[in-house]
């Protein structure tokens, strides 16, 4: 078996605890947040949803945004954080990576305005 089969078959967990590290460290996020009902959470992770397709993983993050972010930059520095994390760590092939702002965290005055 070559390297590239074995780490195609990693644990979700693996791939979901590599995301939600990609994200924490992503300028502008505040915590992850829950995943919403009826959905179930990947073990020792929170926010973070996969779906393997034949394509790929589609990654999908839920998450609070720090006040004053720039939420388009933000999710967009998260899908690059993500998705190049995945892929130098796993060599998985990552389709999409979805980000889902469920709210925002903290007020004016923590941020000094």
């Amino acid at each position: 078996m070559d390297e590239s089969s074995q780490k195609e078959k990693l644990p979700q967990e693996i791939f979901a605890v590599c995301a939600m590290n990609a994200v924490l460290h992503t300028e502008g996020v505040a915590e992850m947040a829950p995943l919403p009902a009826l959905s179930k959470e990947i073990e020792g992770t929170k926010g973070v949803r996969i779906n393997e397709t034949r394509k790929g993983m589609e990654i999908d993050v839920y998450l609070n945004v720090r006040f004053g972010a720039k939420i388009p930059d933000t999710a967009w520095k998260i899908q690059e954080n993500v998705k190049h994390r995945l892929e130098d760590l796993t060599n998985a092939k990552i389709t999409q990576v979805n980000i889902h702002i469920m709210g925002v965290s903290g007020t004016p005055d923590a941020e000094g305005n």
